[in-house]
């Protein structure tokens, strides 16, 4: 696009690539918005939907991981423990596999992932399948949040398609913010509008206003959410070669380490001596408490988180410790390292907002509606430009004083 002598528009070329990618971008901001917020409060919401799957009993101590697993194993032999959650006051939600049928050499097809179990009676309380849609409350907020992740489309398609709108917000978020930017001086007086609402506009008016002010204040905080959803949807692809340049990222040793799904590894001891075993083999004092750990057959080793995993800050020490020989194979603390490390440790608390506690979480909440809120004020503009286009066509179009009534 030419602007002037030859020279390129590159405020025209903005708006168009601002106004395009919104409308390409429209439906999935509006549904990643409306899940995101609701997913701040996930715990909450399915725990206020679903009471008899995360009552726990208040009398008596509560039983150790081993117990956990035990009940389980009597209740349905044809499933193992994999991730245990260690939280006073709650049922642990107790991530389970399938075993494997010795009369087909296949899984056991079971229907549920997740396993409720009273901390202290050791009473099931329930199952669920997480991730698939039914009609019962007890799968709403499971298969909210995969579809806020991967619209639910099969296989990595979906991880790919949020991770590619997400890499594009992330680029629309500049383009829209350049489009903010007065031209000429003083910079700061003329700017300053655009951080408000005109009083007396028309609705058009307060429409634009709205649209370009909020994505001002909130600009961080969308911008924030984009990378994080990049972070998440394209690590290796995209967030880690980019942030590399910058700093170094740390590869966690257990997480990248070969996995084999075809030959799973027993463990040599159960899960109350992991959580011992990675104690001590992470230098970590007697009184560190765990907050869970899960066993991860296709690698043959433990992960045993340390500290409050719903604490503010960049969450809890992961321990990972061979599966046989009790070995350290990796210690991630948070807060340490390379900044790259740190920022990449930082995603997870910082999309979730639980990196502020609940302040954080509000403003993540608040973003997620203003999300919805900036792409239909968006289209919304484009819609009225359109018509307002298509009325100065019929008026430019020969013979339209005759055919048209005077507006």
């Amino acid at each position: 696009m030419a602007a002037g002598r030859g020279r390129i528009d590159v405020r025209g070329a903005a708006r168009l690539a601002h106004r395009y990618i919104g409308l390409a971008l429209a439906l999935f901001l509006i549904l990643a918005g409306l899940t995101g917020s609701l997913l701040v409060f996930q715990r909450e919401i399915d725990q206020g939907l679903n009471p008899h799957l995360w009552r726990a009993s208040a009398d008596g101590p509560r039983l150790s991981p081993d117990q956990i697993v035990a009940r389980i194993s009597a209740w349905d032999p044809r499933v193992q423990a994999r991730w245990i959650p260690i939280e006073p006051g709650l049922a642990p939600d107790v991530w389970v596999d399938a075993r494997i049928d010795p009369a087909t050499g296949a899984p056991y097809a079971v229907g549920f992932n997740q396993v409720f179990v009273d901390p202290v009676s050791g009473e099931i309380n329930g199952s669920r399948p997480y991730g698939p849609f039914t009609l019962s409350t007890e799968t709403l907020v499971p298969w909210l949040d995969m579809f806020h992740r991967t619209l639910t489309l099969p296989g990595a398609s979906g991880t790919l398609l949020m991770g590619l709108v997400a890499l594009v917000w992330v680029i629309d978020c500049f383009i829209g913010a350049y489009l903010t930017l007065p031209k000429g001086r003083p910079f700061l007086r003329k700017w300053a509008p655009a951080w408000g609402l005109k009083r007396g506009g028309s609705a058009a008016r307060l429409t634009l206003d709205w649209h370009r002010a909020a994505g001002l204040w909130l600009w961080l905080v969308l911008l924030t959410l984009a990378v994080s959803g990049v972070a998440f949807n394209l690590e290796h692809q995209v967030f880690e070669p980019v942030v590399s340049v910058f700093s170094p990222i740390a590869e966690n040793r257990f997480e990248h380490a070969p996995m084999d799904f075809a030959n799973p590894k027993a463990p040599a001891f159960g899960f109350d001596a992991a959580i011992e075993q990675a104690r001590r083999a992470g230098g970590l004092p007697a009184t560190a408490v765990s907050s869970g750990l899960y066993y991860a057959p296709e690698i043959g080793g433990y992960g045993v988180a340390f500290g409050d995993a719903w604490a503010p800050g960049l969450g809890p020490t992961w321990v990972y410790i061979d599966g046989t020989t009790g070995a350290l194979i990796e210690k991630v603390t948070p807060g340490e390292g390379t900044a790259g490390t740190i920022f990449a440790q930082a995603q997870l608390p910082l999309h979730s907002g639980r990196i502020l506690g609940l302040p954080g979480r509000l403003i993540i909440f608040i973003a997620g509606l203003a999300t919805v809120g900036l792409t239909v004020t968006g289209v919304a503009l484009w819609v009225r430009r359109r018509i307002a286009s298509a009325r100065a066509e019929r008026r430019r179009a020969p013979g339209a004083a005759r055919a048209l009534p005077a507006e």
